[in-house]
């Protein structure tokens, strides 16, 4: 029988054991993928692959300790040794039974696991009900994860199923707190004029709005007025900051919200309909509270001074895109008499604009755009293809040129919330280095600078290629983000960039009003930090999922149901395995595997290009394709080249 010395010392070997064994561990995020097979990534960038056996052990975006071994081809794979975290303890997904056993298929992206769902778990639920799970018990163990259904969102064929699911997947805001009636309760359209105290009437000036014909909550009023040196352009933005100050239930649940969501037949927006369709909207010939910006162009649209002020704005004229167009056509008896001289400054002043900004910074290529409408069944009845108009583009000149009036100013003041675009990605370097040198381009500059990056642009508008050289780079970009600090937007070519233009619908924007009114009340200005750029960041994305998820599912219905078996399409999209292809009629996207093809496809990542002897695939191609597989409970559409 061991003494207590000797336990003491068989206890300090194991100890030490047990140290050099976890000293000789690595700590990663697991990373899920289309396959079984997963990949575990340490916080330095490293990459290891997770076989299937493996993979199944762990969630997507499980922190582990693990160990590295090798297979029978000598490729290093990681072991995973000891769950350290877990983020995946709630998910949405399918429910289906499997013989006598039933399972929540997790509508998780890198999830292979099917969740084992005990028979008292699931009463009243039947198969294909989509609904939300909690985990109950993590697969490290023995790989059989378990969960328990907490809600039953519905069934594919309900009306208003997509968004309804859309916001529990993404776990969006979408009720409002009863701690927000009583706030509303207080807010009237009798209080605009005590409101009005000290801010400059600009009533008698024509306003005018230009949205969509069905557009209620109504930002942005637009003004323009000849002057000695060119125009003068006063952009005028409804002011919901007054309304309901910073942590007040209101703004609390605005925060929460982030944006205003615009679902197919239903949006979610950031405000209650009582402040943004209505209190805040600036609707015709109503006295609106606005956050003005007048800018000062000269005749060939440069920016020759601006100034903000608070204000009280009247709309004089509800105008629609289709309207402005047929007037910018020649067709003046579509506005009201008293507003056509207006409107003819409005439309040389934005003209200026766009020269200006051709000559100085960059335009993007213009894209179709897609209107869906919804029947009273709560799916898609059309889809409607239409490009963007002379209307449409007068509205975007606007806005932009106040926005970067907006962060040249928060920049001044050292204090604001920004939008940065970094430009290329730093992998892509050599990719973009060969197309340089292949294609003769007259570029011997530093593209990874955004003055670097402007010219090397417009050194690519002026080579004449048969290749889409300017699409290919452009898939070669970083997004752009929210930042604290005032930076390039290096894809528009502006040396700096923000928005202040949507408060109604963005509350990035509403802390920029706040922001800018605090300087010119000489108030407190609302602290911005890392913590609120991330919020914010992550609720742009998340609302972008969740609406282009919605969008996606009803579009996939509405092809099934049509009769038509070949589309026209494009090529947006390439990548190892194949091309994303655009129906260039309903702008809906599928998938077109290569890696099967009769004669093999070599694929140039330079140059995002399938090609062998006899054919190719290229960004931009036009192409006819027909459907190979249609999974409306996956969301996928898979496509063959006809």
């Amino acid at each position: 029988m061991l003494n207590s010395d000797s336990l003491a010392q068989l206890k300090a070997l194991k100890s030490d054991i047990q140290t050099q064994q976890q000293t000789k561990l690595k700590q990663g995020t697991v990373r899920g993928s289309q396959g079984r097979f997963g990949f575990v990534v340490t916080d330095d960038g490293e990459s290891f692959f997770l076989a299937p056996d493996e993979m199944a052990k762990v969630f997507p975006g499980d922190v582990i300790h693990f160990s590295e071994t090798t297979d029978d081809k000598d490729k290093v794979q990681a072991v995973p040794e000891q769950l350290i975290s877990t983020t995946f303890k709630q998910c949405t997904g399918r429910f289906q039974r499997r013989g006598k056993a039933q399972f929540v298929q997790p509508d998780t992206h890198g999830s292979t696991h099917w969740l084992y769902i005990p028979p008292d778990a699931c009463e009243g639920i039947e198969d294909n009900d989509w609904v939300k799970c909690d985990v109950t018990r993590h697969p490290f163990s023995n790989g059989k994860p378990q969960g328990k259904i907490v809600e039953k969102i519905g069934k594919l064929s309900d009306s208003g199923f997509e968004r309804q699911y859309a916001i529990e997947k993404f776990q969006l805001s979408h009720e409002w707190p009863e701690t927000t009636f009583s706030e509303l309760a207080l807010l009237a359209e009798e209080n605009i004029e005590a409101m009005s105290a000290g801010r400059e009437d600009l009533t008698s000036l024509p306003y005018v709005t230009i949205d969509s014909e069905h557009t209620r909550d109504m930002d942005d009023a637009l003004f323009a007025k000849v002057t000695d040196d060119g125009w003068l352009l006063s952009v005028a933005i409804a002011d919901p900051s007054s309304w309901f100050g910073m942590n007040t239930n209101l703004d609390q649940e605005a925060a929460r919200r982030c944006n205003s969501l615009y679902f197919p037949g239903r949006s979610l927006p950031m405000l209650p309909q009582e402040l943004s369709n209505s209190l805040c909207s600036l609707l015709e010939a109503k006295n609106r509270l606005a956050l003005v910006c007048d800018i000062q162009l000269d005749k060939n649209g440069g920016v020759t001074g601006f100034e903000f002020k608070e204000a009280v704005v009247r709309s004089q004229g509800k105008l629609n895109y289709n309207q402005v167009t047929q007037f910018i056509d020649g067709d003046q008896s579509v506005v009201d008499p008293s507003l056509v001289d207006h409107l003819t400054q409005l439309h040389l002043a934005t003209q200026a604009l766009n020269k200006y900004r051709n000559e100085h910074n960059l335009i993007m290529e213009d894209r179709a755009d897609y209107y869906l409408t919804v029947g009273d069944n709560g799916k898609l009845q059309t889809i409607y293809k239409a490009e963007r108009n002379s209307a449409q583009k007068l509205v975007e000149e606007a806005m932009l040129i106040a926005n970067i009036c907006c962060a040249r100013h928060l920049q001044t003041l050292g204090t604001g919330i920004f939008v940065q675009h970094p430009g290329f990605r730093t992998e892509r370097i050599g990719d973009i280095k060969t197309i340089i040198e292949q294609q003769g381009i007259e570029f011997d500059g530093d593209f990874t600078t955004a003055e670097g990056y402007k010219a090397f642009i417009k050194a690519v508008e002026a080579k004449d290629t048969e290749l889409p050289i300017k699409t290919i780079l452009s898939r070669f970009l970083t997004r752009s983000e929210f930042s604290q600090e005032a930076g390039p937007h290096t894809g528009m070519g502006f040396d700096c960039y923000t928005t202040f233009t949507s408060p109604i619908r963005k509350y990035n924007d509403l802390v920029v009003h706040r922001i800018i009114k605090a300087h010119l009340n000489e108030q407190k200005a609302p602290e911005v930090d890392d913590a609120m750029i991330d919020r914010l960041q992550q609720g742009l994305i998340s609302g972008r999922q969740a609406v282009n998820l919605a969008e996606n599912w009803l579009k996939l219905q509405f092809l099934e149901n049509l009769p038509q078996k070949e589309f026209a399409g494009k090529i947006v999209q390439t990548n190892i395995g194949g091309c994303t292809v655009q129906l260039v009629d309903f702008g809906i996207e599928g998938f077109v595997d290569l890696r099967k093809s009769k004669k093999r496809l070599n694929f140039d990542k330079a140059y995002l290009r399938h090609s062998n002897d006899d054919t190719s695939y290229q960004l931009n191609q036009e192409v006819t394709v027909s459907i190979k597989n249609l999974d409306i409970q996956a969301r996928k559409l898979d496509l063959t080249f006809v």
